[in-house]
């Protein structure tokens, strides 16, 4: 096995990203023409995923123009995908969130995705799936650390910066993926 120097970690941390990129890209791009969405309202549905959200916030997430999120929120309320209110304690703010159509719909790109790992992880023995898992939580970990203090830069990652406890990662089986 080679060792782990920043150049390596680089080359295939690189590799990595460009495979799933390509991967993921060509998969959410057959899907949502299908669905016959543009890639800020599957964009939106994805943000929504996590919760309701104000117009103003997933204006900003998005980086555009309120006139134009609300264009795009309209959008996705004709075809039924998310749905519109008032804040309770100030009608002037807006919250968009998920219909039960627009969840459904969600989890039908996260189901998509999901077997495209699970194809690609079953060639892998299961210690193998268990360290591409575990490592897979820490660099997400990171990311996600990184990002919440945004400071995501394309300086090296330092092993330090995973403070969260991980979970014990779930093996795919040969069963599970048939």
């Amino acid at each position: 096995m080679e060792s782990a120097t920043p150049v390596r970690v680089e080359e295939v941390l690189n590799s990595f990203a460009e495979v799933m990129s390509a991967l993921m890209i060509d998969q959410y791009q057959k899907h949502i023409a299908e669905l016959d969405l543009t890639l800020p309202q599957a964009q939106v549905l994805r943000i929504l995923r996590r919760a309701p959200v104000p117009t103003g916030q997933l204006a900003c997430e998005l980086k555009i123009s309120a006139p134009a999120i609300t264009q795009l929120t309209d959008r996705l309320i004709r075809k039924g995908l998310i749905e519109r209110s008032a804040k309770a304690d100030d009608r002037r703010c807006v919250i968009v969130a998920l219909s039960e159509r627009g969840r459904q719909l969600v989890d039908e790109f996260r189901q998509r995705r999901q077997e495209v790992f699970s194809r690609a992880l079953r060639h892998l023995s299961q210690e193998e799936q268990t360290q591409i898992i575990e490592a897979l939580l820490k660099v997400v970990t990171a990311l996600e650390s990184f990002e919440s203090q945004g400071k995501l830069e394309s300086s090296s990652l330092k092993a330090n910066s995973i403070g969260k406890k991980q979970k014990k990662p779930q093996v795919i089986t040969g069963e599970a993926l048939q």
